[in-house]
């Protein structure tokens, strides 16, 4: 897909997730689970067994799914259906799964803590099974990897072919670019080193991506600390999860052109739409921080040298 179209499925799919619930929702994740992943198998209610505490289960990584997505929410109910599928799951599904995941569609940035506090419970009283929830941020991460037809079945609907102009990319990072271009502060020395001094090389970047990462790095700081700052301390790794993914899909896309590849990761933050310059240099922080923080480009392997030095790459 065209960048503009994939930005047109990422809002059209988050309006997806937000508005549906109970079997609605369900089936919205069946369909998605079945086209990203051929091992899927969507498991439906059977009389009195019931769906034995999963509506999903992926076979070759032995991963359980049960969703959850009230049109209201209630403590009380969510915990009872999450205590219920558990036991059930463990009790007659022993040998089938190793992960249970617990999917839903809260869109306030994170699961509830009450219901962060159970997965942690969980893990302690079943140490077995590794226990992890998917919202709408993991959502997306996994449609982000379809092509444009399967994403068509997905929405149920074509996708515009005509280019559309989006001022906001990933709006789950837009409360950071708010903050980072408030924030802002001149550091004194600005000629801060890339950390990874090989990586920039080991890339093949250009000297005119490694001078937009190196723009950024005054601020990285800025960026870490927001992430510190957060009650929501999965938000992070979330946000790093669809770094990741889309970072998957340009590379399978773009292959070695690393320069296109960082524009285009770019244009995944900030939309496509001409930025104001603070903006602009809100994504450049962003864009170092997660480079250096190595969730998107390739690292290094170890022991690996560059063939030259270069400005702002190995010293």
């Amino acid at each position: 897909m065209l960048p503009h179209q994939r930005q047109y499925a990422h809002s059209k799919f988050r309006m997806m997730v937000a508005g549906s619930s109970g079997n609605e929702f369900e089936k919205l994740f069946h369909l998605l689970m079945e086209l990203r992943h051929e091992d899927y198998v969507p498991i439906r209610t059977a009389g009195s067994i019931g769906d034995l505490g999963g509506d999903g289960l992926r076979t070759s990584c032995r991963t359980l799914y049960a969703c959850y997505a009230p049109e209201t929410f209630d403590l009380f109910s969510v915990k009872s259906k999450f205590h219920g599928d558990v036991e059930s799951a463990i009790i007659q599904r022993p040998e089938q799964f190793d992960t249970f995941v617990f999917v839903h569609n809260d869109q306030r940035g994170g699961i509830h803590p009450v219901i962060s506090g159970l997965l942690m419970e969980a893990g302690q009283r079943f140490p077995r099974v590794i226990f992890q929830q998917m919202g709408p941020q993991k959502l997306w991460n996994e449609a982000m990897y379809l092509d444009r037809l399967q994403m068509e079945s997905l929405l149920g609907e074509t996708i515009p072919v005509e280019r559309v102009v989006y001022s906001i990319g990933l709006a789950e990072i837009e409360p950071l670019l708010k903050h980072l271009a408030q924030a802002r502060q001149r550091v004194p020395d600005a000629s801060v080193p890339l950390p990874t001094t090989y990586k920039v090389d080991f890339n093949g970047l250009s000297e005119q991506a490694r001078a937009v990462l190196q723009a950024g790095r005054p601020y990285v700081h800025l960026v870490d600390q927001y992430y510190r700052d957060l009650l929501d301390q999965m938000e992070r790794d979330e946000t790093a999860a669809g770094f990741q993914a889309y970072y998957g899909r340009m590379r399978h896309e773009h292959g070695d052109d690393t320069d296109e590849i960082l524009w285009q990761m770019q244009r995944f933050v900030l939309g496509q739409e001409a930025p104001r310059w603070d903006r602009d240099e809100a994504a450049k922080a962003v864009l170092a921080y997660f480079f250096d923080e190595c969730d998107i480009f390739e690292v290094p392997p170890p022991g690996w040298r560059p063939m030259h030095v270069a400005d702002g790459g190995a010293t």
